[in-house]
């Protein structure tokens, strides 16, 4: 496994994938910046709440085009240089599927990390006074990488069945703005079959908006187990049936 680890990480150490997500954590790191100082203190004392709703926001309009610009360059070493049957002669074939997923995954779990160093480097910077539970941090990682990583097992997908890849960033942009619209679904079953509405299905935190005070309060919302068990079996099934597609792809 280690050669093969090696292998890949050789393929994409200069495909510019760690500017891409730097470029997407910058304008996470903007909008932040922005959404506190257009807060009042008394608002900013529950700040650790608040980012947990404004993180995952950016990230279901954010999150869907860099996983498919992500997906794009873990892939197209093999699909536009047409490498696949050599490829397939050195290593198992359903290896590199799984090699590929794990390298993405690695990149979601740092940009997802330096999301949470944001929230603690805000947190020191404003002193947020309301604590944060440590619970809220488990179902922000839940909740934000799980369906990342859903996202990703289907631009890999997509990524290596297109030759032409503006066809999987298609997918990808279609998703951002699924994925924004979804807030706005009532809750309910059409939510639980968009994949990228997985973002607002598993939200933890609720806002209330004051008309009077103009003021913006948060609150704590159960955090939504069966639809988070559903998309565990969903990415399974994904797994499955994406991998067996690929075995069976000809090259």
């Amino acid at each position: 496994m280690y050669r093969e680890w090696k292998t890949e990480w050789m393929k994409v150490r200069y495909r510019g994938i760690g500017l891409i997500l730097l470029a997407f954590l910058a304008v996470v790191v903007l909008w932040c910046t922005w959404a506190q100082h257009s807060f009042s203190k008394e608002q900013l004392s529950d700040g650790y709440r608040m980012m947990f709703l404004q993180i995952p926001l950016m990230d279901t309009i954010l999150m869907p085009t860099m996983i498919a610009m992500l997906a794009s360059r873990l892939c197209d070493a093999e699909v536009k240089g047409n490498t696949l049957k050599l490829l397939c002669t050195m290593e198992r074939k359903g290896r590199l599927f799984d090699m590929k997923l794990l390298m993405g995954a690695g990149y979601l779990a740092v940009f997802v990390a330096a999301e949470i160093g944001l929230i603690f480097f805000q947190s020191a910077l404003h002193g947020f006074a309301r604590p944060m539970e440590g619970i809220q941090l488990l179902y922000f990682i839940l909740q934000v990488y799980t369906v990342s990583f859903g996202i990703l097992l289907l631009q890999v997908v997509l990524s290596f069945f297109y030759e032409n890849q503006i066809f999987p960033l298609a997918a990808g942009i279609f998703g951002s703005f699924a994925g924004l619209f979804s807030w706005f679904f009532p809750d309910g079953i059409l939510k639980k079959c968009v994949l990228w509405g997985y973002y607002s299905e598993l939200c933890f935190i609720i806002n209330n908006w004051d008309r009077q005070t103009r003021e913006v309060s948060y609150d704590n919302a159960p955090f939504d187990l069966a639809a988070f068990c559903l998309l565990l079996v969903l990415l399974a099934a994904g797994y499955v049936l994406g991998k067996r597609l690929f075995l069976r792809k000809e090259i």
